[in-house]
């Protein structure tokens, strides 16, 4: 999976772009998550790359190059953290395709793909842990992402989750019938 992959130390991150602008701070985040031992300290990365790199219905160019990283480091972590790992890439997968979502350059294309293509082998390694309900969607919705099904994958990261009225902006609980 790492083939073709924008290496951590390419002065073409600065040219990438995240949620708060360029993205030259996005490979630190990334070297951090895989150097840091705490997991209370990961955390924070976790929390920091999210937001970097993911808004709701909306990614940037540095999160496409981010994906393969993000595979290969959450596989060495544990498995709750692999599945924070698919769950990111998974968001950014479904958001993909949304009009505030940013085009992928070319030359990102095919690490990303790959990295995507991959998601159904990540979720079959962790047959072994037992699964929470939460991961349990999560993982599911990566393999919908990684055999090409987004628009699935979307609906079951959603399933469960309050419904917003967009003329309201009532929320409804999960299946409560919406006027």
């Amino acid at each position: 999976m790492t083939q073709g992959m924008l290496s951590l130390e390419s002065p073409r991150w600065a040219s990438l772009t995240q949620s708060y602008g360029t993205a030259e701070d996005v490979p630190r985040l990334l070297e951090a998550l895989a150097c840091i031992g705490s997991t209370e300290a990961r955390a924070e990365v976790w929390f920091a790359l999210w937001r970097t790199l993911h808004r709701p219905q909306e990614a940037y160019s540095a999160s496409y190059a981010a994906v393969p990283h993000l595979l290969i480091i959450g596989q060495a972590l544990s498995a709750r953290e692999c599945a924070e790992a698919v769950h990111l890439v998974t968001r950014i997968e479904v958001s993909r395709r949304e009009p505030a979502s940013a085009s992928m350059p070319d030359d990102l294309v095919a690490a990303y793909g790959e990295a995507v293509d991959s998601l159904p082998a990540i979720v079959a390694s962790m047959h072994v842990e037992p699964w929470s309900t939460e991961m349990a969607q999560i993982l599911a919705a990566a393999l919908l992402a990684g055999k090409r099904q987004p628009d699935l994958a979307r609906d079951l990261l959603e399933l469960g989750r309050p419904v917003v009225c967009p003329t309201c902006g009532t929320d409804h609980p999960p299946g409560v019938p919406r006027d």
